[in-house]
Parts: C-alpha cells; structure tokens; sequence
C-alpha cells in the first residue's frame, strides 16, 4: 500500500455570502476512514467495492478507469444521524464515461433527468464534431468553423448545467449555483462534480451532521507532482471554496 500523507487540518471551508461567515469542517475521523479505502484500493483495485470478485464489473476496475495514468480524488465524510450514530459516506470525483451511481458512494448532485436529457446529447455532439475536425484537418478553414460550433456546444452546455445545479446546506435551504458562488467573473465548469459538495450535499439531504471530511488523491500521480497517489488534499480553491460557505451553513447549530 502507499504510504498516505498527514492529513490537511484546514481542509474544508468557504466564505458564506448570507451570512457574510468564513465557514468551516476540519478533517476530524475522516482522515482514518479514507486511510481503510486507501488500504481496501491497494487490494481490491476497483470502485464496486461492495461486490463480490465474482460479481465486480470489468469498467470500474482501476485498470479501465485510470488509463493514461490517470487518477482522481476521493472523499470520506464521517458523520452522526439524528440518534447519535456513526455514517460514513464516501464519494469519487468525476469519472471517465460519465459513471455515477455505484453501490456504496452518495450520488451526484445534478439529476438523471438532467445527465440523460442535456449533457448526454450534448456530449454526443461535441465528440462527433471533435471527429469531423481531425477529418478536415487537411482544410483548416472547414476545421476552424467546426471547433467554433463545438465551443459554442461546450459553453451551452456549461451554462446550462449550472443554471440548473442546486445545492442544499444545513439549514435546509437550498439555492442554485449562481446564487451562492462567492468568487467574481465567471464560474468555472465542473463545480459540484468534486467529492466534498457531493458529501455535504448528500449528509444535509439526509439530515446527518458532519464531523470531519477528508479527502485523497488515488491513480498515477501528475507529471507536476501537484497530485500523489496516497495524499490527502484540501477541497479545490477555484472550483468548492466558492460554495462551500452556503453549503456549510447551518453546520454549526446542529446538534
């Protein structure tokens, strides 16, 4: 097994933009929990961790999933139910082939509905022009017009998808993206996708209070050494720190 990293103290936070409140979780119990998945990887090398060898599917095992020494980050969030109970939930970070549902990790927060109607067909369109661009790659002309009309594709589909993302905090109040992104200029794509607003949006739905969240990085590590298998990391500056103050609130009056 690889040797995991200290864990990051500060490791979830986020200015609330109601409140005007620096919110915050510290990774507590969870940095144990995502050591025994680290530990439970290194053996089992797949996501269908639940399933038995003869029932694992070939398309999440680490092999298929980290192809071109790919890796992605993995969430642990250790939680109490309202009697006082245990729950840890667990999330991965956006995978290839659009998987989402796996027994065993909280689902993503924008819907089938939404997965099915919108960004399957849009991503279907966006392929099919990446192909016809590398066929007139002997015709730049013909070629810039096609990359034009798969940016406008790709930046439709962006805007569409967070025009839609809602997100739940502990209070129970729950706002689109647009409302509660705390950062100027223009949200970048992919928000909502990362394992910590994925966690703390599935813990305020099902009314648990989070006690710690810690989060790691698994697969190859990166040419430039920002990600290493085996290391614990702080949830994104660019893309959660925005959203993780709405998300947050409330934490703190749980009881």
């Amino acid at each position: 097994m690889t040797n995991a990293e200290p864990p990051i103290h500060e490791t979830c936070m986020g200015f609330c933009r109601t409140c005007g409140v620096v919110h915050s979780l510290p990774e507590g119990r969870a940095a144990d929990h995502g050591r025994e998945m680290m530990d439970l990887f290194s053996r089992i090398r797949r996501l269908d961790y639940l399933a038995s060898d003869e029932e694992a599917d070939p398309q999440l095992s680490f092999d298929y999933l980290f192809q071109e020494g790919r890796g992605h980050m993995f969430g642990v969030l250790d939680c109490l139910d309202p009697e006082g109970n245990q729950v840890v939930l667990r999330a991965f970070s956006s995978l290839r082939d659009g998987v989402r549902h796996i027994a065993g990790w909280v689902p993503p927060i924008h819907s089938d509905e939404l997965w099915d109607e919108v960004v399957l067909p849009a991503q279907a369109e966006i392929k099919a022009l990446t192909r016809k661009i590398h066929a007139n790659a002997h015709d730049p002309a013909t070629a810039v017009g096609i990359r034009e009309e798969r940016k406008r594709i790709s930046r439709g589909l962006v805007a569409t998808v967070q025009d839609q993302l809602l997100f739940t905090n502990f209070r129970g109040e729950q706002r689109f993206l647009r409302d509660v992104f705390s950062n100027s200029g223009d949200i970048p794509g992919g928000v909502g996708d990362c394992c910590g607003p994925k966690l703390l949006n599935h813990a305020a739905l099902m009314r648990l209070k989070p006690m710690g969240l810690a989060e790691f990085y698994w697969g190859a590590s990166t040419p430039s050494g920002s990600r290493v298998q085996g290391r614990f990391y702080p949830c994104c500056q660019e893309k959660c720190q925005p959203i993780l103050g709405f998300m947050l609130c409330g934490i703190d009056e749980l009881s």
